[in-house]
């Protein structure tokens, strides 16, 4: 009795600040066992178990991922010695490009293109 008198005490005390899972964790016995022990002694001493704080870890995010768009740029069609491509519709969702927009493509470099939104 006085061993589970202690152990109530103990947990009462733990059980203001934390919730179930750090009161374990402080008390270094698993979840399952906590509240089995604590409803045991609950019950031999006629009291009423203790209630819990409502805590909960929340996660910093520190800046969203970047979402990876995993398409192809696919050939659509030859027109003389010029050659149509097809352009992922996910760039466009991305860049908030809608249907009628005029859009400027050129070359920078050997093997780079830019594609921007004109300003007119």
């Amino acid at each position: 009795m006085k061993r589970d008198a202690e152990f109530l005490r103990k947990v009462k005390e733990l059980a203001s600040k934390n919730n179930m899972g750090a009161t374990a964790k402080a008390l270094k016995i698993p979840v399952y066992t906590l509240k089995a022990r604590l409803l045991s002694a609950a019950m031999k001493l006629g009291e009423i178990p203790p209630q819990f704080a409502k805590t909960r870890v929340v996660k910093k995010v520190a800046k969203p991922k970047k979402r990876k768009y995993l398409d192809t740029v696919r050939v659509s069609g030859k027109a003389g010695s010029s050659m149509r491509v097809i352009i992922p519709q996910q760039i466009f969702q991305e860049l908030d490009w809608n249907k009628g927009d005029n859009i400027v493509i050129r070359r920078s470099g050997k093997n780079k293109i830019v594609i921007e939104k004109s300003a007119g």
